[in-house]
This record gives structure tokens, C-alpha cells and sequence, in this order.
């Protein structure tokens, strides 16, 4: 039971969080679209609320296992290899959480040093020159550094609660010998659990970045309509403009894996509990020393 106890609590944390990540994401997002006036208002939150929401969901899960599941046992298991916090997480899923904050902080970082100044020193803009032409640029609202510095604060955050909570969750001792294997097993699961809710909040930055950055970047003419002589059509384009177009088609791909990601976070608040093992697979598990 004080296994079932440890980390059914662990499994129920990060199920809530990542609901709260999807509730709070979907809730935002129809709250800016249909019920608040925008205009002129730098909404840097609706890029940095996923990641925030991760990183306070995360946070839950690192309270709950440093004050409710890692008591001192009271028959402690005979310690093997040392542990780190990449021994229960998942490799590929690792991986990929890496390359997910590696994307989305290379895309913060030099979006940010493309945008340009308004007249309130907000960076908030795109300059898109017209060649060959006496007018003004072109410039449509952008994911400058007035939305991607709270985007990195909060990316960074969320890295290292991320990174604690791993390292926490493997290096906490096990309950006693004989539930080394089964705690194993839990522990994986807590692992991939944490991993996938991080990546997840990620990906969901890292689409609606890679959606605004299209639809401002992708801009390729100014119509110029009256009576004066620089009246017409003029064509313009953003240097890196395909890229920004390539963004755009990746965006509701990425944002779709960020929803599967928090799915099977979600499915740990059905998974059946945690037993003890049988007598005979306890013996086994501990003869070969699986306690690492």
C-alpha cells in the first residue's frame, strides 16, 4: 500500500497538470479571440501561459515527491550504480524535449533580433522594406522580444524545475529491497510523465511562435490606394519569408504532437496501481542488483 500510496499521488499530479495546461491554453485563447479588446495590447501571454502552467504543474509534482515520497525507508536497499536524473527518463523522449527548447529558444532569439521598436520602445515590429521605393517600410506586428523575453524567462524555468523534478524522482531511496523492480517501473513512468508535460508546453509555445511569425513574415506586397502620386501596388518581401511560410505549415503539426504529448500524460490518471511483485520475481530483481 505505501507503494500504491507513493506514486499514485506523483501520477495524479502531473494527470492534473497537464489538463490544467489544456484547460487554461483553450480558455485563453477564446477569451482573447471573443471577449477582450486587444487592439494595442502586447498578449505576450499567450505564448508563455503553457510553459508557465508546465512549470507550476511541475513544481506540484517536485513538492509532492520531495515531501511525500521520499521518506527515509525503514529497510533501506543495498545501492548499485549511481543515479542521475536521466536514469529513469526516457531516451528518446529526452531527446526530443531537447531539441523542442533548443527550437523554440533559437526561434525567441532570432525573431527577437529581427523585430524592430515602436515609438514606445515595445519591440513589436517587422520591417519590410519596399526596394527601389521612397516609402515607408511595411511593418506588421511580430514576435519581437516584447513577447519572447517572458517566453525565455518562463522557458527557463520550466528546464530547470524540469531537470530537479528528474533528478529528485531517481535519487530518492526506495521503500525497501523487495519493491526495488516494481518502484523501478513507477519511476520511469513519473520520468516520461514529467517529460512529455514539459515538451508538451513547448511545442504549444513553439506553434503559436511559428504561427504569428508566418503570418507577419509572410507579407509580400503594400497597395497603396488614393490620389497621391505614390499611389499603386508594390511588391515586398521579408528576406527570410520562406522560411517564415515553412513555419506557418509546420505550426498546427507541432501543436498537434504538444496535445498528444499531454493526452498520454493524462492517461496516468487511469493507469491501474502500483503492487508489490511476487516473491519470486523479488528475489530475482534483487540478485541482479536492479537497485541502481
Amino acid at each position: 500500500m505505501a507503494v500504491n500510496a507513493r506514486y499514485t499521488r506523483e501520477r495524479r499530479a502531473l494527470g492534473i497538470a497537464a489538463l490544467a495546461v489544456i484547460f487554461i491554453f483553450m480558455a485563453e485563447n477564446i477569451v482573447r479571440g471573443y471577449v477582450l479588446n486587444m487592439a494595442d495590447v502586447v498578449s505576450w501571454w499567450r505564448f508563455a501561459l503553457p510553459v508557465f502552467v508546465a512549470f507550476v504543474g511541475l513544481g506540484v509534482l517536485l513538492a509532492v515527491i520531495r515531501f511525500g515520497g521520499s521518506a527515509r525507508p525503514a529497510h533501506p536497499a543495498v545501492l548499485g550504480a549511481r543515479r542521475t536524473w536521466t536514469s529513469f527518463g526516457p531516451r528518446a523522449g529526452l531527446v526530443g524535449a531537447g531539441v523542442a527548447v533548443v527550437a523554440l529558444l533559437v526561434t525567441t532569439i532570432t525573431a527577437g533580433v529581427a523585430s524592430s521598436p515602436d515609438s514606445r520602445g515595445r519591440y513589436i515590429y517587422l520591417e519590410i522594406l519596399i526596394p527601389n521605393e521612397s516609402i515607408d517600410p511595411i511593418r506588421p506586428w511580430f514576435y519581437g522580444w516584447a513577447y519572447g523575453v517572458p517566453v525565455l524567462a518562463c522557458l527557463a524555468a520550466l528546464t530547470a524545475v524540469t531537470l530537479v523534478a528528474l533528478h529528485l524522482n531517481a535519487v530518492r531511496p526506495f521503500l525497501r529491497p523487495e519493491t526495488a523492480g516494481v518502484e523501478q517501473t513507477a519511476r520511469s513512468g513519473i520520468a516520461a510523465g514529467a517529460v512529455h508535460l514539459a515538451t508538451a508546453a513547448v511545442l504549444l509555445a513553439l506553434a503559436g511562435a511559428w504561427r504569428f511569425i508566418a503570418s507577419s513574415g509572410s507579407i509580400s506586397g503594400l497597395v497603396v490606394q488614393g490620389d497621391t502620386p505614390q499611389s499603386g501596388t508594390y511588391e515586398a518581401a521579408w528576406r527570410y519569408a520562406e522560411f517564415a511560410a515553412i513555419a506557418g505549415w509546420l505550426a498546427p503539426v507541432v501543436e498537434i504532437g504538444g496535445f498528444v504529448l499531454l493526452l498520454l500524460v493524462i492517461r496516468q490518471l487511469r493507469r491501474m496501481p502500483v503492487r508489490d511483485q511476487s516473491p519470486a520475481l523479488t528475489t530475482q530483481t534483487t540478485d541482479s542488483e536492479v537497485v541502481r
